[in-house]
């Protein structure tokens, strides 16, 4: 098996004979294995190869077995471990750096999908954090910058379809953790997150709950020293406290790394 990451794309090796003749292989954390036929991985009686879309962390293992009987040809173990995006970001202006987000696929596997998808697909790149709430959140993902208060509001960065709403599932909005912001309809997230600067643990229930999926292990002292900026009212955005730090907190690159 070939290096595994969460939401990833596998591919696991055969070597042997007959391969071409009945060969079943399947993982329960991996999905929708599929034979190889397309270059450079085209499968033959001694060489196959299998691509899925890995699903699920930890010990996992691909089952080999023959068709006709169902007889076990082999196992082959790999190791997916879980997942870390790396925030890069920049306000233009002389500040820069860095903070990981590390992700909790297993309990909220639909939130996390969605935003490796946003990640993997470049998404973030150029969107600024348009929300310093202090003391409470900081929030982005939508807008494109620049931003600023003597402007109209930009339109939203278009993104995919709306996502189920996992809230009650172990985590909680306390200092640090990232969860996905949302309109007043329950089931409405799409790109947009936030950082909790505080504990704010009654997001966890209030107004529906807003879904935790992640938690910032690495690059919180950053953050804090970027939140030191000036921040505008935007009151055609959102109302005070609130705020847009200007010059703009922008995202150059979100990464996974793990």
């Amino acid at each position: 098996a070939g290096t595994s990451a969460f939401n990833q794309t596998l591919l696991l090796t055969l070597n042997g004979s007959n391969l071409d003749a009945g060969i079943a292989v399947a993982s329960p954390g991996c999905s929708g294995v599929t034979r190889s036929t397309t270059a450079p991985n085209v499968s033959t009686a001694a060489v196959a190869f299998y691509t899925c879309t890995v699903s699920a962390v930890g010990a996992q293992q691909f089952n080999v077995t023959r068709s006709s009987d169902s007889a076990s040809l082999a196992t082959v173990p790999y190791t997916v471990p879980v997942p870390q995006v790396t925030v890069n970001v920049s306000n233009g202006a002389g500040l820069t750096g860095s903070f990981v987000i590390t992700l909790s696929p297993t309990l909220t596997p639909v939130t996390t999908v969605n935003f490796l998808t946003y990640v993997n697909a470049g998404f973030y790149a150029g969107t600024v954090f348009h929300r310093h709430s202090p003391n409470f959140v900081l929030q982005g993902g939508g807008f494109d910058g620049p931003m600023n208060p003597s402007q109209p509001v930009p339109a939203l960065k278009p993104g995919n379809a709306p996502i189920a709403l996992e809230v009650g599932r172990g985590l909680s909005n306390v200092r640090w953790s990232v969860a996905m912001a949302r309109t007043g309809v329950l089931n409405s997230a799409t790109s947009q997150f936030f950082i909790n600067l505080v504990d704010n643990v009654f997001l966890d229930t209030s107004n529906g709950g807003y879904a935790v999926f992640g938690t910032v292990t690495s690059g919180t002292d950053f953050i804090t020293t970027a939140l030191t900026g000036a921040c505008l009212a935007y009151p055609a955005l959102q109302a005070a406290p609130d705020c847009l730090l200007v010059p703009n907190l922008t995202v150059t690159s979100a990464t996974q790394t793990r």
